[in-house]
């Protein structure tokens, strides 16, 4: 049966969708799904992997648009001005601390939306979401596990200060990362430092290749990882 997605509404709720999977499921636990640079919540890839989390776990999925993606580019953007905002608010604080408050807000109007979305709360990230996460989950007080996928630090000085402060203070939560050895976006060295400042429950699974590399056993360490964490 096709998951058809629900379009999330709320005064303050960003351009999001939630996928709920089929069937009688009681105290659903949500994840927040965090997409990957210069993509959306409507990307196929994304929306893909946003399912197999949904179907596998099961769990509900919200995935919503970054600020700067999908419904919230500016109208009439060139691609070179849509590339350089993406790259800029990635190192901007600012847009970190509007992150925080957008997936509070779709973490809220996504339990609104469905009265069996009352589990547990994760987080998954895929390269910039990822990142993002990195540098905003400690400040989710909701979420008890996270998937950081193509994720670490990225050798810009302002966008790692931010993630390895946000690392540092992630507390007890159960942490997945899934990283390439080649990774030319995220280099393994920092992906690894990343991992030892986390200070709670942790683990990297590491593939030989590139960013685009990232095999499907991936997606399905992430199922089994939020099936475990995310129970009742």
């Amino acid at each position: 049966m096709p998951l058809a997605p629900i379009r999330l509404t709320g005064d303050r709720t960003p351009p999001a969708l939630l996928f709920v999977p089929p069937g009688e499921h009681d105290a659903l636990p949500l994840v927040l799904f965090g997409h990957g640079a210069h993509l959306s919540k409507d990307d196929p890839i994304m929306q893909m992997i946003a399912k197999g989390i949904c179907r596998g776990v099961p769990a509900a999925v919200a995935v919503m648009d970054c600020p700067g993606h999908g419904e919230r580019r500016a109208p009439g953007t060139s691609e070179d001005a849509f590339l350089a905002d993406v790259a800029s608010k990635m190192s901007d604080p600012d847009n970190h601390a509007q992150l925080t408050r957008d997936w509070r807000a779709v973490e809220a109007a996504a339990r609104a939306a469905h009265d069996r979305v009352s589990g547990a709360t994760g987080y998954a990230g895929f390269s910039m979401g990822a990142m993002f996460g990195l540098s905003i989950v400690a400040d989710l007080a909701s979420v008890v596990a996270a998937v950081f996928a193509l994720g670490g630090l990225t050798n810009d000085a302002k966008r790692d200060a931010l993630i390895r402060a946000g690392a540092s203070r992630l507390g007890a939560r159960d942490v997945l990362m899934l990283n390439m050895t080649r990774d030319e976006h995220f280099p393994i060295d920092g992906a690894i430092e990343v991992l030892e400042a986390i200070p709670g429950p942790k683990r990297m699974e590491v593939w030989t290749g590139t960013h685009i590399d990232l095999p499907p056993e991936a997606i399905e360490l992430a199922v089994g990882f939020f099936r475990r964490t995310l129970a009742p």
